[in-house]
């Protein structure tokens, strides 16, 4: 059964939770294989659209010329950090900019490359993935979304070097300090009310993960991140901001891609056969797919630092905020090529900048620095997944929409082995 699409939304209008249905949304001019399309709503038909003095854009050619120009982070709380910072605080590197961001992704940037990955955390994500499987197979199944969760911990860890703790539970204790509405910049009654609780949620990441891991790398230090920031001089509360920024990026957002590629392919058995019988680049070219057309970040703020013209001619004013809407420009046929709501690994893109998840991965100077690693575990962890005999979904996967990136998250994803 097809399911209609749910009413549009107007640029800015949030999205309350909505339990929808779960099938696949299409469209009469063309199939679309999209399983958050009802969810996310609103489907804009202009390039650039202003509302409420952001320009929210939708085209992939606008949107890399602003993440490549001379714009700064106004993204995830970046005013609020903004205004707590100070000269003796230094800024997690998600909202540094100029030089001092270009010597930080440069000095962190082993921890990311792709021979880093295969010496050192490739064997981590096989034994992390036998261990889980192992447990579904006990288990006769699970909550997939829980599971994915696991296994973007175990990995992420490793690379931050968050791997002492005073009590057993970070999975836990990360998913509920990133269950939080984005900051409020006004700080009213309500905002500090929910910041207090965040404080709670943020000492009990601190005490039982963060500070363990800290002392355990001031007496032996390790090649991961912790160690480094040490290195560098950063103190404990600033290690705890990156750790947490590291969560959010490594951790929660590898737990939702690895569920909806899980789904699409478990919804496809012919897809499903050739992740499984195709190679590493047939199965890296199926998964970037996914991810281009099912975003787990939809959206990217950004603030002009200069008065500049985009390519389409519109003139932009310095201190302009822009809204990127990765979901729109992911599906923009100029840039994606024809039949864009259409899962096809064999995409060719019109223009060979183009890589194959688009933008899924953002772009310019803030590009997840991680996308090697998550396309690698997602690939070593689904593909022990789907060659589980008699595997399934079990009902329909429960999912809400997070405001603060402009995506979809799993609240409950069920699989069974009969």
């Amino acid at each position: 059964m097809l399911a209609a699409a749910s009413k549009p939304l107007a640029p800015g209008e949030s999205r309350a939770d909505t339990g929808g249905p779960w099938e696949n949304v299409m469209s009469i001019a063309e199939r679309d294989d999209r399983k958050t399309a009802a969810l996310a709503g609103w489907q804009p038909s202009e390039p650039l659209v202003a509302a409420n003095g952001d320009l929210y854009v939708h085209r992939h050619a606008l949107a890399r010329a602003i993440l490549r120009g001379e714009v700064s982070q106004s993204g995830f709380g970046a005013e609020v950090v903004g205004k707590a910072s100070t000269s003796l605080i230094s800024l997690p590197v998600l909202y540094l900019e100029g030089q001092q961001h270009q010597e930080m992704r440069k000095a962190t940037a082993r921890f990311f490359a792709p021979r880093t990955v295969e010496e050192s955390y490739r064997a981590t994500m096989e034994r992390e993935t036998t261990r889980l499987m192992a447990q579904i197979r006990d288990s006769k199944g699970g909550r997939l979304d829980q599971i994915a969760m696991d296994m973007a911990v175990s990995i992420a860890a490793e690379i931050a070097g968050l791997t002492n703790h005073l009590i057993p539970g970070m999975p836990q204790r990360i998913a509920a300090l990133l269950d939080n509405p984005p900051l409020d910049p006004k700080l009213s009654p309500a905002a500090l009310l929910r910041i207090l609780g965040t404080n709670l949620k943020l000492t009990a990441f601190y005490l039982c993960d963060v500070r363990p891991s800290i002392n355990a790398r001031r007496k032996a230090p390790r090649e991961d991140l912790i160690s480094h920031l040490l290195s560098i001089g950063y103190r404990d509360r600033e290690i705890l901001t990156e750790a947490v920024i590291f969560g959010a990026a490594g951790m929660v957002t590898t737990r939702e891609f690895i569920t909806i590629a899980a789904i699409h392919l478990l919804g496809q058995p012919p897809l499903r056969e050739r992740f499984l019988t195709g190679s590493k680049e047939e199965r890296r070219a199926i998964l970037e797919e996914i991810l281009r057309l099912e975003p787990v970040i939809g959206r990217l703020r950004r603030r002009a630092d200069v008065a500049f013209d985009l390519p389409d001619g519109h003139k932009v004013e310095a201190g302009q905020h822009f809204v990127i809407d990765i979901r729109s420009v992911n599906a923009d046929s100029s840039a994606v090529g024809a039949c864009p709501f259409h899962l096809d690994p064999e995409r060719t893109m019109p223009d060979p900048r183009t890589g194959g998840a688009a933008m899924g991965f953002g772009d310019g100077r803030h590009r997840c620095p991680g996308a090697f690693i998550a396309l690698e575990e997602s690939e070593i962890f689904l593909a022990q997944l789907l060659a589980l005999p008699g595997l399934r979904l079990v009902g329909e996967p429960r999912m809400s929409w997070s405001e603060l990136v402009g995506g979809y998250q799993f609240d409950e994803c069920r699989i069974a082995i009969d």
